[in-house]
């Protein structure tokens, strides 16, 4: 068997509102999956298979293409929330399409709260990006914004 991998990245407002839908895998198709469709898009998602986005930014490189360009700053605009889902199958079963017996490898949801480019690529960044294991809220440092001030003897 040989395994295949494929992200699935959807931007919405998260509260229901989807605006664009992507998948990495299918090249130059619109795939159904997950009962939506899902256009092709190149994407690099760091941090997902490593680990390193476990309670820290995630960050998401797309191609310098005019929609990519447009949806970067409507999410910049608005809070909109990215969420990635890579998955595994038997690569000769999805040669055209998803297959129906997958595997879920990895997972992460961050908000868009940054962005850089160059003439060539555009690097989202995430924040508040939740654990690719078990899908847990990440772990918080305690601060004294977030706890308040000490008593001071």
């Amino acid at each position: 068997m040989e395994a295949g991998q494929a992200a699935f990245m959807e931007l919405s407002d998260g509260f229901g509102a989807v605006f664009v839908r992507w998948q990495s895998y299918w090249i130059d198709a619109v795939t159904a999956w997950d009962g939506q469709a899902w256009a092709y898009q190149q994407l690099d998602w760091a941090g997902i298979t490593s680990g390193q986005s476990t309670g820290d930014q995630a960050t998401l490189t797309l191609p310098a293409a005019p929609s990519v360009l447009t949806m970067t700053e409507a999410a910049l605009a608005g809070p909109w929330v990215a969420t990635l889902r890579v998955i595994q199958f038997d690569e000769t079963a999805g040669a055209t399409a998803p297959p129906a017996a997958y595997v879920l490898a990895a997972s992460c949801v961050g908000e868009v709260v940054g962005a850089s480019a160059s003439l060539t690529q555009v690097t989202w960044k995430l924040g508040s990006a939740l654990s690719p294991v078990g899908v847990q809220f990440p772990p918080r440092t305690a601060l004294t914004a977030l706890i308040g001030v000490p008593c001071r003897l």
